[in-house]
């Protein structure tokens, strides 16, 4: 006889209401797998990326492409744009400020496709011409702010930081 892996609770409350067989519940663990596998492989796939396009008076100027961002990578943008109060050994981070325009940068320089990024922010020549050192420091010079904000909203919305997220959550 096969073992029985349905919790007790299962077993008490039939009250005529059928119960999923054991069949059932392993497809549902495999779809439930394979959703898994395939939310947490999303990010890097093409079909994550979305194209942004940067027109001033109705011509286009240059276009790239973003990604979604983790949590912790946006940690990281957040990490950049601040400073730190110096500590002793042994104690945590205190932050002093944050500059959000750079945070803003970061986190358009770090959601960038490696390809875009590498053509366009981190492009020697355009650093030149702006005289920065580093591709964060061309999206300031770069974009308008109103642009930054655009941009920086659609991010948040692939990365999952939209009304239909929240709605999804929810259920």
């Amino acid at each position: 006889m096969p073992k029985n892996t349905m919790p007790e609770m299962y077993e008490e409350q039939t009250d005529g209401v059928e119960q999923p067989s054991q069949e059932q519940i392993l497809m549902s663990e495999s779809e439930l797998l394979r959703g898994l596998i395939e939310a947490g492989t999303e990010k890097d796939s093409e079909a994550a990326y979305e194209r942004i396009q940067i027109r001033r008076n109705g011509k286009l100027k240059f276009e790239f492409r973003i990604r979604p961002i983790s949590e912790d990578e946006s940690l990281a943008c957040h990490d950049h744009a601040t400073k730190f109060a110096p500590r002793k050994r042994g104690q945590p981070k205190r932050e002093i400020e944050t500059n959000m325009s750079k945070f803003r940068s970061w986190l358009i320089y770090t959601a960038t496709v490696d390809e875009d990024r590498a053509k366009l922010w981190d492009n020697k020549q355009a650093q030149q011409a702006f005289n920065v050192l580093q591709g964060v420091d061309l999206i300031d010079c770069v974009l308008l702010s109103g642009e930054k904000d655009r941009i920086i909203d659609r991010i948040n919305e692939i990365s999952g930081y939209s009304d239909e997220a929240d709605e999804t959550a929810k259920n």
